[in-house]
């Protein structure tokens, strides 16, 4: 998925152009975190002053004309869960007292209900429907299978529940294989967001003083592997 918030900011010694020629240095090994009464910054031993906290080993620093670019990824702290993305096609339903998403404008919480006895529900003819089961102990994770055997003793029969459902549209996916491999792939995402494997690509530009001249950033990207793909490419907004 695409990143899905864009924020830029400009410093008052916005340096514009900055050049092709460039020259990688050694990326710092660890920084330290600096407060102020108004901002936190992260500091490493060369100097550099990140807006955001880099995770470990996806910081690079180049040597430019005008001075230095640094891009690296850090956490995505608010990032939209992924019903958020106002797919109507393909989405999740969840009915607990600790993890409860809704779409009461097509699916009730007594129709999913229904289903799980057994009861034809209206929302099968215009969806494929999925069982959800949910891990619930100390956080959320989801499957379309099942825990069963895999969680400690005693974790399935008390911290599982089975009152969740995905839908998928089958105008837009004609098969229930199809639908089937779209739905693991909401799951997927959903476990990316629940677990906190959400990432925000940063670069920031520096003068030949190491003072910032300008950063941008860009939100949303779900799953590390993807995450750092783009960040290979990311030249900013």
């Amino acid at each position: 998925m695409k990143g899905w918030k864009r924020e830029s900011a400009r410093h008052a010694l916005a340096a514009k152009g900055i050049g092709t020629g460039r020259k990688a240095i050694p990326a710092p090994t660890h920084w330290k975190r600096v407060t102020s009464t108004t901002y936190v910054t992260y500091v490493t031993d060369e100097g550099f002053h990140f807006t955001f906290e880099p995770i470990e080993d996806t910081l690079t620093i180049e040597e430019t004309k005008d001075g230095y670019e640094a891009k690296y990824l850090t956490r995505d702290e608010e990032p939209p869960n992924p019903n958020e993305f106002g797919d109507e096609s393909l989405f999740l339903v969840h009915y607990h007292r600790d993890f409860d998403i809704r779409k009461d404008d097509i699916i009730k919480e007594d129709d999913a209900r229904a289903l799980y006895q057994g009861e034809k529900i209206p929302q099968e003819k215009d969806y494929w429907i999925f069982p959800v089961e949910a891990y619930i102990h100390s956080g959320v994770s989801l499957t379309l299978k099942s825990f069963k055997g895999m969680l400690p003793q005693g974790h399935y029969e008390f911290d599982t529940s089975r009152v969740g459902l995905v839908l998928v549209s089958k105008k837009e996916f004609k098969s229930n294989d199809k639908a089937q491999k779209a739905a693991e792939t909401l799951i997927e995402t959903w476990n990316q967001y629940l677990s906190g494997d959400v990432y925000s690509c940063v670069k920031e530009t520096y003068n030949k003083k190491k003072e910032q001249t300008d950063y941008d950033v860009v939100g949303g990207f779900y799953g590390y592997k993807y995450a750092i793909e783009e960040l290979k490419t990311f030249e900013g907004v």
